[in-house]
């Protein structure tokens, strides 16, 4: 494969953002930080303002008790109350430290559960709500929503405690100073100064990290693409029997070989550098020990007091600093991150109507639609017009790739088409999408299995309607369904699907009746679109499900779409489409008579229904 980054508009690596800009993304990070991580967890944030002054107060502690400890067993001038009030202190300042930082770190973990489940949760709700071109990949939404799930969410929803704690550290940072500058000020000079190598250091690691992961991101995808066909029920069988694990494991290493080397570089530059300015730092702190010791030697009085507390607030400085100008670093670059994320709220999303009913006309009409999928060049369907009445059963054939599923598609308003118009009783079925969708009930030619109960499979339908375990034998006994609902030791409240404990899966056919039970199931829907629901039926079941036909639809509209011409006979009309064009339309007889491409159809598959 060829190695691409993602453009300035996909990754934002390209396009530096404004102070503004940033700070504007970051006021939104935080609100959504705050939400993410809960009431719970920013009450403990805040208190640790408070916390952040025991650094610098165990410093003084030592120090105190340091100087109690000489007194007492130098000149004798101090007493063993004074020494043990000040190990007493100390004591409960390091005791309090402890269980703040065991508190902190159990709130830190409840968090990055609950920020965990919050992005997914706004992931899933942005893929279940977006336009229907982004899930066909437009504008690279798969990349960036992976990205968003892997790197971009977890910046944001940490921002508020990144903000916290950067806060708190301006606090300790400030304190510590306070103390030192009394000792020496070239000490609080050179300890900061001493950190600028690993600041800056930690700056560009921050945008060559975030560069990387916008460069691989696409390398990442097909890596746990290799993975998951080697590894998933649905297609193991063919792995297995075409003994593909050889080339899978190949490309897999290959794949992942070329998105490991990128992290490994970053990552072996980060721990060098890193490295170097740890010595360099050590060397410095060695150097100020060397000042505090020559103080003490110069003047005897300051005590070991003196030195013991340059020793625990000289490293404490170095941490605090190192920190604040890291995490400065880490605004900037996260800033980048953040527009990644917030891309998700510019996407167009579908206007739907809370507790919309069915239209009350649903006469369906396409006048002089066009339409061309995402991402591609070829015209699937070319100015197609036709009048579909209230009521009418009909059948669309073609062969693949003619335009048919498309054709459903646009009338279940999953696209909106390039050129012309859809109306449902005369409305544009886009004018008030929910109640297009109240009006159709669907059997897709790729429909959903959930892990789920059988009742659950099929009455996530119509949410409203409860019809109890009778009303739903009777539905699935019109479906054909009812025959492996029945043996179920839990009838309609047995697990299926491919983790159900018991490893009780449904086969092709029992999925495919399940799935027109769905579709039945949705009471006031007043058109029925079947996208091939004979697909994975043997013969048998087919036979029964055109027995059935009149019984399933009733009197709705009925738009079915079946490669097997058998079921032909039974509607009112048939749509032939051939290059996105509906190239013949008429009934059975009518087209037959015609000797057209229906014809030829139905007499190379009549052997099947003599």
């Amino acid at each position: 494969m060829v190695m691409r980054k993602l453009s300035a508009s996909e990754s934002g690596a390209e396009k530096k953002l404004t102070v503004a800009e940033s700070a504007r993304l970051f006021g939104k990070a935080l609100k959504v930080s705050v939400k993410a991580r809960g009431a719970a967890s920013v009450i403990i944030s805040l208190a640790g303002f408070a916390m952040a002054f025991l650094p610098m107060l165990i410093s003084l502690a030592i120090r105190e008790f340091s100087n109690e400890v000489q007194t007492l067993f130098g000149n004798g001038g101090a007493t063993m109350a004074a020494a043990i009030g000040a190990f007493a202190m100390l004591s409960a300042l390091y005791v309090a430290q402890l269980l703040w930082n065991s508190l902190r770190s159990y709130f830190e973990t409840r968090d990055s559960y609950k920020i965990q489940r919050y992005m997914r949760e706004r992931i899933l709700r942005c893929t279940c709500d977006v336009k229907y071109k982004y899930i066909d990949n437009h504008d690279k939404f798969r990349e960036r929503i992976s990205f968003v799930g892997t790197s971009a969410g977890e910046r944001v929803a940490n921002s508020m405690g990144t903000t916290i704690t950067w806060l708190q550290n301006i606090i300790t940072f400030i304190s510590i100073i306070i103390v030192l500058w009394a000792v020496d000020f070239r000490i609080v000079v050179i300890l900061v100064a001493a950190c600028i190598p690993a600041v800056v250091l930690a700056y560009f690691f921050s945008e060559e990290e975030y560069n990387s992961k916008g460069f691989w991101i696409l390398e990442y995808l097909m890596t746990c693409a290799y993975f998951f066909e080697a590894t998933m029920p649905d297609s193991l069988s063919d792995v297995r029997f075409f003994g593909a694990y050889p080339w899978l494991k190949r490309k897999f290493k290959a794949m992942n070989k070329k998105y490991v080397k990128v992290k490994n570089r970053v990552s072996r530059k980060h721990v060098l550098f890193n490295s170097l300015a740890d010595i360099f730092r050590s060397c410095v702190y060695v150097f100020i020990l060397l000042i505090v010791a020559k103080q003490i030697f110069d003047n005897p009085i300051a005590g070991i007091g003196a030195f013991m507390l340059v020793f625990m607030m000289a490293g404490q400085l170095q941490e605090v600093t190192a920190n604040i100008f890291g995490t400065i670093a880490q605004f900037v670059s996260d800033a980048s991150y953040m527009r990644d994320f917030f891309y998700l709220d510019e996407l167009d999303h579908e206007k739907r109507t809370k507790n919309a009913a069915p239209r009350e006309r649903y006469a369906v009409d396409f006048s002089k639609v066009s339409f061309t999928y995402p991402n591609t060049a070829r015209t699937v369907l070319h100015d197609v017009n036709v009048h579909i009445r209230e009521g009418e059963k009909v059948a669309i054939v073609g062969e693949n790739g003619s335009g048919k599923s498309t054709f459903v598609a646009l009338l279940c308003a999953l696209y909106e088409p390039d050129r012309g118009m859809i109306t449902m009783g005369g409305d544009d079925i886009y004018s008030n999408l929910s109640a297009t969708r109240r009006t159709l009930s669907a059997v897709f030619q790729d429909f959903a299995k959930y892990e789920a109960t059988i009742r659950e499979n099929i009455v996530v339908s119509d949410s409203k309607r409860d019809v109890g375990d009778d009303g739903l034998r009777e539905l699935a006994e019109r479906t054909g369904a009812w025959e492996f609902i029945e043996p179920q030791p839990e009838g309609f409240g047995e697990m299926v699907g491919t983790f159900s404990q018991s490893g009780n899966n449904l086969s092709g056919g029992q999925w495919q009746k399940v799935a027109l039970a769905r579709c039945v199931y949705r009471e006031d829907a007043k058109i029925m679109v079947l996208d091939e629901p004979t697909a994975a039926l043997d013969p048998i079941a087919e036979a029964e499900l055109y027995r059935n036909f009149a019984a399933l639809t009733g009197d709705r509209t009925t738009i079915l779409i079946s490669h097997r011409l058998g079921i032909t006979q039974l509607v009112d009309r048939i749509l032939v489409f051939d290059d996105g064009r509906i190239v013949e339309d008429g009934d059975h007889k009518t087209l037959l008579a015609d000797g057209g491409l229906y014809a030829k159809m139905y007499q190379a598959q009549a052997q099947w229904y003599e």
